[in-house]
């Protein structure tokens, strides 16, 4: 009976791990400006392919200066965030009504927004999302071509 139980264990382990592993995400997509120096990236995150959410963090960096990683929230795998640039280091991201500002002078300014910033979200740089399945940054289209 011992032997049938370990033969068991040993052929449907190997499956359920594979099993286990399907579904889940972990990926990420950035904006770069100032040849590369500024970064802002989206990372994605669901670890069991039961959970309907990802989290959702941005990593805010300007090299070598400074890189942080801030946690936004969780939802559903295909949202879509906007980001915007209010002005110089800042950064808002927006996803559905709920806007977040980061700033990269220092990485270590993050928070939630109850409101739009009294000068206005800025510049549109472009929006993260899934195309194709794929998670990456389409810039917006520049001004004089809208």
């Amino acid at each position: 009976m011992r032997r049938f139980f370990g033969w068991v264990v040993r052929a449907v382990l190997p499956f359920a791990a594979v099993f286990s592993l399907t579904g889940c995400i972990n990926d990420g997509a950035s904006y770069h400006a100032d040849n590369g120096r500024q970064i802002l990236s989206i990372v994605r995150e669901n670890n069991f392919f039961w959970e309907k959410q990802v989290g959702l963090s941005v990593v805010v960096a300007r090299m070598p200066e400074c890189q942080r990683r801030h946690f936004l929230q969780k939802s559903a795998p295909k949202a879509h965030i906007e980001l915007w640039q209010p002005g110089e280091n800042t950064f808002v991201l927006r996803l559905g009504k709920r806007m977040y500002v980061a700033e990269n002078r220092t990485c270590e300014g993050f928070s939630a927004l109850d409101e739009e910033p009294p000068g206005g979200l800025g510049a549109h740089l472009g929006t993260f999302g899934e195309s194709d399945g794929v998670f990456v940054f389409v810039p917006a289209e520049p001004a004089a071509e809208r």
